[in-house]
């Protein structure tokens, strides 16, 4: 088995496809994301972070709820960042593994970021340790479903995403399914979790991104022979068709407040 590279190893994020692709993420899932926001009621001053800023539209909404000389966004790769940076936002390279807090904080917000990390639950007791008393951590984590696709094709090929990533990057998809034991586990209270699923429809935008995603892999995959290109290719023609739907990504949103 290979030895996982990481995320930024293994996805060159630097790239306009993956921009495109982030961009897409943000149409889909910001809408479910500022729900959650709302949940904590954000106040003007208050101090937050975003953690995997991605192209920046959550950190770019936390700047309108708290002012954006509040809030700080973080990434490994900073490409995107520059309009945030440019309303007052705070942009910092960080890698939330090893590096200090880049400050104490009334809200920490990440989404799709601590599935693809093997030292997940010490990520969350470091995260807890950065909030305010008071403070809200917030975490939005995706997971495949790939036994409820409609279609082999589509269940093969979300297998295959969720293994591949797995072994190349140090993902745990099924992770996402154990919250919000582990923000308990770290001592957080009032903690809650809510569970979104969408349809993939057919030449619709989940069915886009989620071809996207798998994209991502699809070369480790074939030269390994984990899937065939053929097989790929009925998976990829289903994600264009009108007609298809399946049911085969959850995000599951978690928060709990520091004491």
């Amino acid at each position: 088995m290979s030895q996982a590279i990481g995320w930024n190893n293994f996805v060159d994020t630097t790239a306009l496809p993956e921009y495109r692709r982030l961009r897409l993420l943000e149409e889909l899932f910001d809408p479910f994301s500022l729900r959650q926001l709302d949940c904590v009621g954000i106040q003007p001053g208050w101090q937050c972070l975003e953690i995997g800023a991605g192209a920046g539209s959550i950190a770019e909404r936390l700047a309108e709820l708290a002012g954006p000389a509040n809030v700080v966004a973080t990434d490994l790769n900073l490409t995107f960042l520059d309009p945030i940076a440019d309303l007052g936002v705070t942009v910092l390279h960080h890698d939330v593994t090893v590096d200090e807090a880049p400050g104490r904080f009334d809200l920490i917000h990440t989404r799709f970021v601590l599935d693809h990390l093997p030292e997940r639950e010490a990520v969350i007791r470091k995260l807890a340790s950065w909030l305010k008393p008071g403070g809200w951590l917030m975490l939005e984590i995706g997971t495949t479903l790939p036994a409820l696709s409609s279609h082999p094709a589509n269940q093969r090929s979300m297998t295959v995403l969720a293994d591949v990533m797995a072994e190349r990057v140090g993902t745990a998809p099924e992770w996402a399914r154990t919250l919000p034991v582990p923000l308990e586990e770290a001592g957080l209270t009032d903690c809650a979790a809510e569970g979104m699923i969408m349809p993939a429809r057919g030449g619709g935008p989940l069915a886009h991104w989620l071809k996207c995603t798998t994209k991502l892999v699809e070369e480790h995959a074939v030269a390994t022979g984990m899937i065939t290109r053929d097989e790929l290719a009925e998976a990829y023609a289903n994600y264009d068709q009108p007609s298809f739907v399946d049911y085969t990504w959850m995000t599951v949103a978690a928060r709990g407040r520091r004491v």
